[in-house]
């Protein structure tokens, strides 16, 4: 992949559509941002599961808050559901609640322990919603738009010119060997390196026939009419595949088919002893082998020459590799009939040993090597013999030919399985919309560069995968099948660089474009628009969000908060409004720790209180109290006290109508007691801890009666 692609990557919205318009919308940020928006939709997440817990709260206080009387666990757990803002909290407080209440409430334990586990899987939940918040960038996946100033079409100046000449064969070999090393790493292997992480798909996937029709003259494939090894891609999706970003109705298919097979030399070889009238050339009078599997027109009658002082030379493998164009006029190389195929680009191979020799027989038809010959071991001075094989002849010749088709998905219209000349001509047959022609027209320009040809020429013996295991001019041993094993490295190289080249055109060259070489940048929309939409694997200093996953939290959060806010208001209005629950509204009002408060400062006289059912109820301006000193350190009362085992406290004032008076009298003996307006009163004795009396106002409606009641506080 260009090593700059990533520098390039589109930041804000846009449409993914490998998942359609309304699961594909991603938006992209940089990644400092990108960041802060992850811990932003954290804490966002936390606070509306706060607030589905203080919904949950309110509308379980609301089904307890029955009108029955009950114990004082109860309502301490009420108090909690009122007050406690957070299910962990909740949990805490719930959990202590039966140590203190065993022995003083029934089952506490059984009572406390559901509201616990309640509590705790409301925690638990709202802390994996926290931590999932961040899925909205798993959702929108790693993939990325590709933006560069560099997008459109690499091309040279002027054919004819040395420059442009070497421009084009220098980033062809660039563009052949960084597809190579992408192949090697990447294809067959499973996911795990950076470099395989980058393109829409890791690898293009293709079918093999090891039995396939030989595509030339009966007789020319070495093992038969039926042993050619054919390689198909298939269909490939344009935006699947190789990440060229459209809806269904503007993507479009390409399909490559690679045939190839060792040929017989035998009656295509000729002898020739170099005397010509240069006897200075340096290989005036060697012995030269010319193949002629067709003509170089304009420039020899053969196809390739090997000169046999290559078998002594010490010199490697030296791999030759020529092409014809099916349908091209222009060919370099022309066929002899038994190879010419005008349906498809012919590749013609000739693989020279020179100076290998084989540590073992080699039956592979491209790498055959039969000749047995022995030398003295120098590692036992001559002792033993160490033996060696020969290959079985000085050049082993191998073709294949190179198909190409695209196909238009809305009408199932295709261009013919042909050349890559003829397949483009055929582009505007098969009712393209315009999308859909820009993008088989980045094809057509494609299509000759990932030809067989161009995953070997200018690599020499470094594009045989047999050249890996050679040491010192000695070849391991070779499996039968070795040339089928270099025809597929040369498919996944020719694929890794479709791959490549697709990407390219979106962010131009890896490298400056060379002297000699330009970039045709787009010229109008629908042009614009390919430079606009090829996505890659590469984050590359970015975070892509899911904008349905945004809006989902966004929504549902504020939804949530605002319910939150409101919930109790507007519950509470229709309970009073209508009489609907005015208990239980009451209930949740009086719960409330500020109101808490209030019943008891307003119990013992501290504070004039006003908004005994409002949500924070105040006092009159100028009121002030302190809690008093001293008191019973076990069991603190509020009022005003002195140090002591009993009470004392300032007059309660009338109850409830004005009338009476009583007061708490401490100091260790003696009672206390409130006055009614009758007169009547309630007493409290300190050394029996009991009350008794009578409390009523002046018509007894009140009627709190009072009957010498053990209370339990000693």
């Amino acid at each position: 992949m260009s090593p700059h692609s990533g520098i390039h990557v589109h930041i804000g919205p846009w449409i993914n559509w490998s998942h359609g318009p309304i699961l594909g919308a991603t938006f992209t940020l940089k990644e400092h941002h990108g960041s802060l928006l992850i811990a932003f939709l954290a804490i966002y997440v936390a606070g509306a599961g706060a607030a589905i817990w203080r919904i949950i709260s309110y509308a379980v206080h609301q089904f307890r808050a029955n009108p029955e009387p009950s114990d004082g666990l109860h309502h301490q757990q009420q108090i909690i559901f009122r007050n406690v803002t957070t299910p962990g909290d909740a949990a805490w407080s719930f959990f202590l609640l039966p140590f203190y209440w065993s022995g003083h409430a029934r089952r506490p334990i059984a009572r406390s322990w559901p509201l616990i586990l309640f509590a705790l899987l409301n925690t638990i939940l709202f802390g994996l919603a926290g931590v999932f918040s961040a899925e909205v960038t798993k959702t929108a996946g790693n993939e990325t738009l590709i933006r560069s100033p560099n997008c459109g079409q690499w091309a040279v100046d002027d054919e004819a010119s040395q420059q442009s000449m070497f421009a084009y064969m220098s980033k062809s070999l660039n563009d052949t060997i960084k597809a190579a090393s992408y192949a090697r790493t990447c294809y067959g292997n499973t996911p795990g390196s950076i470099q395989c992480s980058q393109f829409a798909q890791q690898q293009i996937e293709w079918t093999t026939n090891q039995n396939a029709s030989c595509p030339f003259a009966s007789g020319l494939c070495y093992s038969g009419d039926s042993s050619a090894y054919q390689m198909d891609t298939g269909p490939i999706d344009s935006h699947v595949m190789l990440g060229i970003n459209a809806p269904p109705n503007q993507r479009i298919t390409y399909r490559k088919m690679t045939t190839c097979s060792p040929i017989n030399n035998e009656g295509y070889m000729k002898l020739y002893n170099n005397t010509g009238v240069d006897p200075d050339a340096m290989s005036y009078g060697d012995q030269l082998q010319r193949y002629y599997f067709g003509k170089m027109p304009g420039v020899t009658d053969y196809t390739y020459e090997y000169n046999i002082h290559g078998l002594v030379n010490y010199a490697g493998y030296m791999l030759t590799t020529l092409f014809s164009l099916g349908g091209s006029r222009s060919n370099t190389w022309v066929p002899i009939p038994a190879l010419d195929q005008a349906s498809a680009d012919t590749v013609i191979f000739f693989l020279a040993p020179n100076s290998i020799n084989y540590l073992a027989p080699v039956d592979d038809p491209f790498f055959s090597a039969h000749v047995e010959f022995s030398i003295p071991n120098p590692s036992d001075k001559g002792a033993t013999n160490v033996t060696f094989w020969l290959p079985d002849a000085s050049v082993h010749t191998m073709a294949c030919i190179d198909q190409h088709q695209l196909c238009n998905p809305l009408n199932n219209q295709c261009t013919p399985l042909t050349s890559s000349t003829l397949a483009a001509a055929a582009i505007p047959k098969i009712g393209l919309t315009a999308i859909q022609l820009a993008t088989a027209t980045r094809f057509s320009q494609i299509m000759l560069l990932i030809n067989t040809y161009g995953s070997v020429e200018g690599r020499g013996s470094s594009a045989l995968e047999a050249s890996n295991t050679v040491y010192d001019h000695s070849q391991g041993p070779l499996p039968n099948n070795q040339w089928q094993m270099e025809v597929s490295a040369w498919f996944a190289v020719s694929m890794a660089k479709l791959q490549d080249l697709v990407v390219q055109y979106a962010t131009g060259p890896p490298n400056t474009v060379l002297d000699g070489a330009h970039i045709i940048k787009p010229s109008n929309a629908i042009e614009q628009a390919m430079c606009d939409s090829q996505k890659v694997r590469s984050s590359a200093g970015t975070i892509s969000f899911s904008a349905l996953g945004l809006a989902i939290i966004l929504i549902m959060g504020s939804a949530l908060l605002i319910l939150n806010l409101v919930l109790d208001v507007l519950v509470g209005w229709v309970q009073k409004r209508f009489r609907l629950g005015e208990q239980r509204r009451l209930k949740w009002v009086l719960d409330e720790k500020f109101q808490l408060q209030r019943l008891a400062y307003e119990e013992v006289g501290m504070g004039r209180w006003v908004g005994g059912a409002d949500a924070v109820p105040v006092t009159r301006l100028g009121d002030r109290w302190a809690i008093p000193e001293g008191g019973n350190p076990e069991h603190p009362r509020l009022g005003k006290g002195s140090v002591g085992d009993g009470y004392d406290a300032v007059g309660m004032g009338s109850y409830p109508s004005g009338g009476g008076s009583g007061g708490w009298r401490g100091g260790g003996g003696g009672g206390g007691g409130w006055g009614g307006t009758d007169g009547k009163g309630a007493g409290w004795d300190d050394r029996s801890s009991v009350w008794s009396g009578l409390l009523s106002d002046d018509n007894n409606k009140s009627g709190y009666t009072v009957e010498a009641v053990d209370l339990g506080y000693r």
